[in-house]
This record gives C-alpha cells, sequence and structure tokens, in this order.
C-alpha cells in the first residue's frame, strides 16, 4: 500500500482532526478574555498541522512492512501470515490464516479426489480387460454359457462400482432417507448374485425383521450387495451364508455371516482402506479390486450407519450394519 492510498484510507480522521483545531482556533479567536496575536494562532494551526502529518509518516512507516507482507502473501498460500503488530492487524492476520487453512484443506481434499479417481480408473480398466478379453474369446470357441454369464456378472459387478465410486463425492445430492422394509432390499441383492450361489451351491438362511429401518434403498442396496459378494467370494463350495437381523436398544443389526475361509489378524484393520485386497484376494486368485469395502464403510459413514466385523481364520466371517433408532423422525 502506498502512502497516499493510506492517507485515502484516513481522509475522515484527518479531516476531522483539521476541522477540530480550526474550530478551537476560531473559539480562542473570537473570545473576548483570551488575547491571541493572529501570528500565534497560524503558528499553533501549522504546528498542528506538523505533529499529525509526522504522526501519519510514523504510523504508516510502522504497518508498511506488514502491508508489504500482506502484498507477498498471495505467491505462497502454504505458509501462515505473521508479523501483525497492533490489535487490529491481528484480527486481519488471523482472519486471512484462517480462510487461507480452509482454501488449503479444500485445495488437498480436490487434489486427493481426483488422485482417488485416477488410480481408480486406472484399477478398473486393468480389471474389466479380464471378461472383456474372455467373451472375445466366447466369439471364436465354444465356451460354456455359464462362463459367459459369469463374465458378464462382473462387468455388471464393476461397473456398478464405478458408478457409485462416481457419485461418492456428490452423496449428499443423490441419496433419500425414508423408511425402508430391510428384506425386501436383503432378497433383492440375493436375487442379484444367485449365480454365483447356484454355482458354488452355496446354502442361504434368512431372518429379517419386519421392522422398517431408515436409509436409502439405493445405496443400502450396493452395500449389502458389496457385503455379499465378497462373502460369496471367499466362501467355499458347499459353504453357508446366514442374513438375520437383532435388535439391540431399539436399534436393528442386520448380520451377514459366512463359513468361509476368514480373515487374517492382521488384515482385519486395514480391510476397508482403499485398493486392499489382502493376503486372501492375493492366495485366492479371485478378482478382488479392494474397492468394494472401502466404498461400503464410505457410504455406511454417510448414511449414518455403523458397521463392525467378525473374523476368525478358516472359520468364516460376519458383519454386523447397525440401522439407529430415531424415534424422533417419527
Amino acid at each position: 500500500m502506498t502512502f497516499f492510498k493510506y492517507l485515502k484510507d484516513h481522509i475522515y480522521s484527518i479531516l476531522v482532526v483539521l476541522i477540530g483545531v480550526t474550530f478551537i482556533e476560531i473559539v480562542l479567536f473570537l473570545d473576548p478574555n483570551v488575547n491571541f496575536h493572529p501570528g500565534t494562532l497560524v503558528y499553533t494551526w501549522i504546528l498542528a498541522m506538523i505533529f499529525l502529518t509526522v504522526n501519519l509518516v510514523i504510523s504508516y512507516n510502522h504497518k508498511k512492512n506488514w502491508y508489504k507482507q500482506l502484498a507477498n502473501y498471495q505467491e505462497d498460500l502454504s505458509k501462515e501470515l505473521v508479523g501483525a503488530n497492533n490489535n487490529e492487524q491481528d484480527y486481519i492476520q488471523n482472519k486471512i490464516n484462517n480462510i487461507s487453512l480452509e482454501y488449503r484443506n479444500e485445495l488437498t481434499k480436490l487434489y486427493q479426489n481426483q488422485k482417488d479417481q485416477r488410480e481408480y480408473t486406472e484399477s478398473w480398466v486393468h480389471d474389466i480387460k479380464v471378461p472383456l478379453a474372455a467373451l472375445k474369446l466366447s466369439q471364436d470357441d465354444n465356451l460354456d454359457p455359464e462362463l459367459i454369464a459369469e463374465e458378464l456378472d462382473q462387468i455388471d459387478y464393476l461397473v456398478d462400482q464405478a458408478l457409485y465410486f462416481a457419485r461418492l463425492n456428490n452423496f449428499s445430492n443423490d441419496y433419500l432417507i425414508q423408511e425402508q422394509n430391510l428384506n425386501n432390499i436383503v432378497k433383492a441383492a440375493i436375487r442379484t448374485n444367485k449365480r454365483l450361489f447356484i454355482n458354488k451351491r452355496i446354502g442361504i438362511t434368512l431372518n429379517i425383521t419386519d421392522k422398517k429401518i431408515l436409509t436409502d434403498e439405493k445405496w443400502l442396496s450396493f452395500i449389502i450387495n458389496q457385503i455379499i459378494s465378497n462373502s460369496l467370494k471367499y466362501t467355499q463350495q458347499n459353504g453357508k451364508i446366514s442374513v438375520f437381523t437383532t435388535s439391540d436398544n431399539n436399534n436393528v443389526e442386520l448380520h451377514i455371516k459366512d463359513n468361509g475361509i476368514g480373515i487374517a489378524d492382521q488384515d482385519i484393520s486395514r480391510i476397508y482402506n482403499k485398493g486392499f485386497t489382502g493376503s486372501n484376494g492375493r492366495r485366492s486368485g479371485s478378482k478382488s479390486t479392494g474397492m468394494g469395502l472401502y466404498l461400503v464403510k464410505k457410504m455406511i459413514d454417510k448414511l449414518g450407519h455403523t458397521i463392525t466385523v467378525k473374523s476368525r481364520e478358516n472359520q468364516g466371517t460376519e458383519f454386523i450394519i447397525t440401522f439407529l433408532d430415531l424415534p424422533y423422525y417419527k
């Protein structure tokens, strides 16, 4: 900020001082009881102006360094603004630092989202090449129709996963919390995976409450489908999956339990990490992307539900989704 701009910002203060001193000089000049020589009045007025000017110059020099820091601050927003010399500057400095911190956080989030999107896209393209290659081979060879159907299901699964991943950042614009029939949602997810149930001869038992839950049907359907799909991947032939509900303090708990290969103790804390497939994913040769449970956890948190997992190696895994009872909703 230049000195003339500084004077312009303080023009009202300068005018008040000028008018005030001039008014006092006029009062003294007109007072019959005070015998001031006109030259003295002019001299004192000039002295007052000199003191005012000196005060403005000193005040400007005192703030000049801080103004220079303000001018240079926009070139590097990664650092905090410092150097405030008074309460006014300290107030402005704190406001600027808070705004800058919010900006850096939003920028970091944006970069991270772009990075996640790029990494997921690369992974998705790689994953979908396998079923596409199988379908391409089917044009030349008489492959089992059942195998072709499995590859089509895998493509559908990956496309569905990509769509929900893309919608995750705009979740608030794409969900509607209503009372839903949990039984219908679970049965729809089972029908989606019926081919794997049949091919692997995996039994299913259902015991779902008739009590309504508060959720978004579309997003919860995706969540349950992902968990059931995972259970099918890691449950061996002739295995069993149980889906049932329990109640805890009026909260509905949905259990999805299998007797599959389970999760290693060292992997349980990382199953919701993006891209994490764990030792099971590496050993089993399953088409694991490491994105299913990552999306499940993100969506569960956004919907306001909770999810826990219990698992022992070679004994099975149980996922528990808790739907909170919200009496004030009614």
